[in-house]
């Protein structure tokens, strides 16, 4: 029972599309990149990670420049859109699940 349930959360996560939002640092001196996970590592411990869609707070980019990291932007990446139709026998609103191999239907 316990592989089924694993095989089939498995096999619903593939089929979800991943996004992620994505900050920009600069510093003005070359510096490397496990400079800059440091810097990330240390500003998270401290203030908690600036989570996926919120907005960067003042507090987190002080704490990065103060590593010598300054904040330029961040790039927002959209989930692909979901495909949905009308299931005609039901009148249920159906999308694709599990990459496209099958879909669900309900008006939840």
């Amino acid at each position: 029972m316990k592989r089924l349930v694993l095989v089939t959360v498995l096999l619903l996560s593939a089929g979800l599309p991943a996004h992620a939002d994505t900050s920009v640092y600069t510093s003005k001196i070359p510096r490397s990149d496990a400079d800059l996970q440091a810097a990330g590592s240390y500003c998270d411990q401290r203030l908690g990670p600036v989570m996926n869609g919120a907005i960067t707070s003042a507090r987190y980019k002080q704490c990065m420049l103060s590593r010598g990291w300054r904040y330029q932007s961040t790039t927002r990446v959209h989930a692909a859109p979901v495909h949905t139709w009308i299931d005609p026998d039901t009148g249920d609103t159906c999308h694709d699940i599990l990459g496209g191999l099958g879909s669900s239907c309900g008006n939840v």
